[in-house]
């Protein structure tokens, strides 16, 4: 039901309606050279909906979705966004009840409750910063779905793929991202029984991407919450194709899937050591091409 509701609603708004959506337009950060509408978010947030059967959820989806539209619209200034992000991620702590643990290790009840707040918050803007190029972020949070058992989700997400694969007919937009920045981390965190540990390594991709951009950011002196064009998908496709580049970043999203999976504090480890190789490369990548 929720893919086919997805499906169809894509391809009507795809097909019909394409210029009543927002449009993402070309500019130097984007990698598309005509506009795009944006629909993909809409469908998947009324597919969501439609099956939803835990009133808690349908919140932080709203106000989530509700953010990402008007973000859409008006291009919103991180100052107005940030607030209502921390009203979001807020709301999540509700639809997540589990006492928060991090690799097995219990924490304070306060103190679980603040760093599962930032790592809500950090979700949020980390599926955003992957949804870079066509098909990355819906596969990615697509596969993750499945493997954490969110099938209603990931089914929503498959409804919207044959859209948004190359050449991208539709985007996500900022309301689509924003929607599966709450959504699936959520769903998650409810997976590992609230151990924020192997969550975050389970989406260890998106993870990355928002820690290596801040600390990128910071080490030149930028304000780390202004976008840029030097994400991991961004630095990829200057070497190779964009096929290429989906299938290195999904075997990595999938790769820290696995590891995440395997519930054992090795993983961790591991994990670290593939990020330090993925930083290192894009350091050096930046590097050459700042010469």
């Amino acid at each position: 039901m929720t893919f086919i509701v997805s499906f169809f609603l894509n391809l009507l708004f795809v097909g019909f309606f394409a210029r009543k959506f927002p449009l993402d337009m070309p500019n130097s950060r984007k990698i598309h050279t005509i506009p795009i509408p944006l629909t993909g978010g809409v469908a998947i947030f009324i597919a969501l909906l439609v099956t939803e059967k835990n009133l808690l959820t349908i919140i932080p989806v709203v106000l989530a979705f509700s953010l990402g539209f008007l973000d859409d619209i008006e291009d919103l200034s991180y100052k107005i966004k940030l607030p209502v992000q921390f009203l979001i991620a807020l709301s999540a702590l509700f639809v997540v009840s589990q006492k928060i643990t991090f690799f097995g290790i219990t924490l304070n009840n306060t103190l679980g409750r603040l760093i599962e707040l930032f790592w809500f918050m950090s979700m949020l803007n980390a599926i955003n910063m992957i949804d870079g190029i066509d098909g990355l972020a819906c596969s990615t949070t697509m596969i993750s779905s499945l493997l954490s058992k969110e099938y209603n989700l990931a089914l929503a997400i498959a409804g919207f793929l044959p859209f948004n694969l190359p050449r991208a007919k539709s985007f996500l937009g900022n309301s689509g991202a924003t929607l599966l920045g709450i959504y699936l981390p959520m769903r998650v965190l409810e997976f590992f029984d609230g151990d924020l540990g192997f969550a975050t390594i389970f989406l260890g991709y998106p993870a990355f991407e928002i820690l290596s951009s801040f600390t990128r950011r910071i080490i030149k002196h930028k304000n780390p919450l202004v976008a840029d064009k030097e994400h991991t998908h961004h630095l990829l496709i200057k070497k190779t194709n964009i096929y290429k580049t989906l299938i290195v970043l999904l075997s990595f999203s999938l790769l820290c899937n696995l590891l995440g999976l395997s519930k054992k504090l090795w993983s961790f480890v591991i994990y670290l050591c593939i990020c330090a190789v993925f930083f290192a490369y894009c350091f050096l990548q930046r590097r050459d091409s700042n010469r």
